[in-house]
């Protein structure tokens, strides 16, 4: 692929809509890249705003990155609030420094109110020839209609897990069987790969998940208790806990049907061990729970609660209850 998305790995298919509109000089007014958080969303806002504006620099007064430190707005939160907002309309009609274009990436832009992105909307209907937005989302039903319809929206999917694990052995030398679980544990999300490497938050919280499954195979419901109080007590890492989580499970479901390929083969043993323990329904009922409680979490559920009724339901389903527990 062209030189200027080198830094953006994979995304052949959104490398090739954003080379168009550079090779055809069609750059458009406002985009919003949509993909989870790590993908590669920033990575390609940047490229592509260095590409237009040609600038080789890391940091160049024609790329601006907006955020409620860059406007001086004071928030307890990531969300884009709406003096953020007026200070980018303002500094929108400043022409170029360079001449050229102007560029304005925001991450977290899904998190403005309807009253931030209707302030945003001027911009959008009428914007100067040399500005261009590029809003980073995850969600795009939190964009008003309006908004939506005076962008260009392009997605970003997770990439393949052999490609995450190739860049992680290629550029930092990890081995094979380490760098395929961090890649499955990222969900094929290069920027949470990344994170992996030389924290060992996730490493505790994936041990903590393993030592935690296993207990629970004794038939001492204590256990049980102590597994939902270690998910209650690390908030701050919930996502990497569903992400991790699911992944053992995948592979839970993987030993019992015989298949290979598993990802966490530093876990291996501990996985057999547990598959003794767990018919096959039991097994795909635990990677569903998982699947169920993640998305309850992301209703903003009652974490506690959400937790706790998670470890209830894989406890029932390593036991063989015929009961399920409700949220």
């Amino acid at each position: 692929m062209s030189a200027p998305f080198e830094a953006l790995i994979g995304h052949d298919d959104v490398k090739k809509i954003l080379m168009s509109a550079l090779d055809s000089d069609k750059i458009g007014h406002a985009y919003i890249f949509c993909g989870p958080s790590g993908v590669g969303r920033q990575t390609a806002a940047a490229c592509f705003a260095k590409a237009a504006v040609g600038s080789s620099k890391n940091s160049d007064p024609d790329i601006i990155t907006v955020s409620n430190e860059w406007s001086g707005a004071v928030s307890k939160t990531n969300t884009i609030v709406a003096e953020t907002v007026n200070e980018m309309r303002k500094d929108i009609y400043i022409k170029p420094y360079g001449g050229g274009r102007k560029f304005y990436i925001v991450p977290e832009g899904d998190t403005m109110n309807a009253a931030s992105q209707n302030k945003l909307l001027k911009v959008f209907e009428e914007p100067p020839d040399y500005c261009t937005i590029i809003l980073l989302a995850e969600n795009l039903s939190r964009f008003l209609p309006t908004i939506l319809s005076r962008a260009t929206v392009i997605r970003f999917m997770p990439l393949p897990i052999d490609t995450v694990a190739e860049y992680l052995m290629s550029r930092f030398g990890i081995e094979a069987d380490d760098a395929r679980a961090k890649a499955a544990i990222s969900g094929g999300r290069i920027g949470a790969a990344l994170e992996l490497i030389d924290d060992p938050e996730p490493e505790r919280l994936r041990r903590g998940l393993m030592d935690g499954l296993l207990s629970m195979t004794e038939n001492n419901n204590k256990n049980m208790i102590l597994f939902s109080k270690f998910l209650k007590t690390e908030k701050n890492g919930t996502d990497f806990i569903f992400s991790a989580l699911k992944s053992l499970l995948d592979d839970l479901v993987r030993i019992k049907l015989g298949l290979e390929n598993t990802v966490n083969k530093d876990m291996e043993k501990e996985l057999a061990e547990l598959s003794k323990s767990v018919t096959e329904r039991g097994a795909a009922r635990m990677l569903d729970a998982a699947v169920k409680y993640e998305r309850i979490h992301k209703t903003n559920a009652n974490f506690r609660m959400t937790m706790f009724c998670m470890a209830c339901e894989l406890w029932e389903d390593i036991h063989g209850r015929n009961y399920r527990s409700t949220i």
